[in-house]
C-alpha cells in the first residue's frame, strides 16, 4: 500500500526499496521546479541529510541547515514521510536551480564529447567554478579557463572580460582563446623579457591580458611600453621633466626603424633612448614617482605622469590631483580646458589639461 501512495505522491522518483529507502529520480520543490535526487538510506541506517545526493545547489542548501534537518528527518517513520519532509526543505532552491541547470547539462556534454575531462583541473563546489587548462602555447606557457556556473560566464587569464554562456559554447570559447594565445606569443615573449631584466613599476602583478609595462628610466623618468601583436615593435613614451623628456621622446619615435627583434628589450631601449637603464632590482625608492598632492604612485589606476617643468623640482602629480589642487587656488587661470597655476612644491609655473 505504501508503494502505491509513494508513486501517487512522487511519480518521478523511482524507489528501488522502501525500507531502507533507496530511490532515484526527480521531486518537485514547493515552487514547482523539478530537482534531480538520489536517496540511499542503507548507507547510514537512518534518515538524515547525508543520504541525499543532488545538484550542488541542493546539497549546499541541505548542508547549510543540516543540524535542524537531521532532527526533523530522524523523526520520519517511513520513506514516504522522509521524502515529504525533504520536499518541504527544498523551498527557495528552485530559482537558483533553474539558473544553473540551463547550462550545466551543456557543459557536461561538451566535456564528455569534445573538450575531454582530462583538461579539467579543479571544481570548487562552494563557488561553482570549474577550472580547465588550455593547450600550452608555442613557448610552453600554461593558461587557465574558468567556467563560472553561478554567474553563467566563461573567463580566463588571457582576456580581461568574461563571456556569457548565452553567447558561445565552451568548445568555441576554448578555440578562440587558443587562437588568441597563438597570436600573442611574440608579445608575451617581449613582456617576459621586460619583466625579468628591467625595473618594472607597473603593473605590480601583471596578468597576461595586460600588454603594457611602466619601467624606470632614470630617477626622474619613466617610460610606458605598449606592446601589440599587430606591430613588430612596441610603442614607447617617456614621462618626466619637460625639458629632458622632449629629447627622449624625440628619440623614442625612432623605435619603428631602430627596434630589432634579434636584440633584447634592454638593448633596444638603451639604443633608442641613448641611456643606461636601471636593473630589475633597482630600488624603487630612488625614483621620484609619488604624487605631490596625494603622496601615492597610483590613484584609481592613474599614474603620476604630470611633472613640474622646473627641472630642479620635477615633482610628479596625478592629473586629477593637480587639477583639483589648481582649481582650489584663486590665482589659477583657465583657458578652455587648460589650467595655468603654480606648482604646489616649488611655486613655479605649471599647466595641466582638465
Amino acid at each position: 500500500m505504501e508503494h502505491v501512495e509513494f508513486y501517487k505522491r512522487f511519480p518521478l522518483l523511482v524507489p528501488e526499496t522502501l525500507d531502507p529507502l533507496k530511490a532515484d529520480g526527480y521531486i518537485e520543490t514547493p515552487e514547482g521546479e523539478r530537482v534531480r535526487i538520489t536517496i540511499d538510506a542503507s548507507t547510514h541506517g537512518t534518515y538524515c541529510v547525508d543520504i541525499v545526493k543532488s545538484t550542488l545547489e541542493v546539497e549546499e542548501l541541505l548542508q547549510s541547515k543540516k543540524a535542524e534537518l537531521d532532527v526533523r528527518f530522524q523523526q520520519c517513520a517511513s520513506g514516504l514521510s522522509f521524502v515529504k519532509e525533504l520536499q518541504h526543505s527544498l523551498a527557495g532552491v528552485s530559482t537558483l536551480q533553474k539558473k544553473i541547470s540551463q547550462f550545466y547539462g551543456q557543459i557536461v556534454k561538451e566535456c564528455d564529447e569534445q573538450v575531454g575531462w582530462d583538461r579539467v583541473e579543479s571544481f570548487d563546489k562552494k563557488t561553482q567554478i570549474m577550472r580547465l587548462k588550455l593547450n600550452r602555447d608555442a613557448a610552453g606557457r600554461e593558461h587557465s579557463v574558468y567556467v563560472d556556473l553561478s554567474s553563467n560566464v566563461f573567463s580566463s587569464n588571457v582576456e580581461e572580460n568574461s563571456v556569457s554562456m548565452e553567447s558561445t559554447k565552451l568548445t568555441r570559447y576554448l578555440e578562440t582563446l587558443e587562437e588568441r594565445c597563438s597570436h600573442l606569443v611574440e608579445s608575451w615573449d617581449l613582456l617576459d623579457d621586460i619583466d625579468s631584466t628591467l625595473c618594472v613599476l607597473q603593473p605590480q602583478h601583471p596578468k597576461r591580458h595586460e600588454l603594457w609595462r611602466r619601467i624606470a628610466v632614470t630617477s626622474l623618468h619613466t617610460a610606458l611600453i605598449d606592446v601589440s601583436p599587430d606591430r613588430s615593435f612596441p610603442k614607447l613614451t617617456v614621462y618626466g621633466p619637460r625639458t629632458t623628456t622632449l629629447p627622449l621622446n624625440a628619440r623614442a619615435k625612432a623605435v619603428r626603424t631602430l627596434w630589432s627583434p634579434t636584440k633584447s628589450a634592454r638593448q633596444n631601449i638603451e639604443c633608442i633612448l641613448q641611456c643606461t637603464l636601471p636593473s630589475a632590482v633597482f630600488d624603487h625608492k630612488d625614483i621620484k614617482l609619488e604624487c605631490g598632492v596625494c603622496f601615492a604612485f597610483v590613484c584609481e589606476k592613474e599614474t603620476a605622469d604630470q611633472v613640474c617643468a622646473n627641472d630642479v623640482c620635477a615633482q610628479p602629480f596625478h592629473r586629477t590631483c593637480l587639477v583639483q589642487w589648481l582649481k582650489s587656488k584663486e590665482d589659477t587661470r583657465q583657458s578652455f580646458t587648460t589650467l595655468f597655476g603654480k606648482c604646489p612644491y616649488c611655486g613655479g609655473n605649471i599647466t595641466v589639461s582638465s
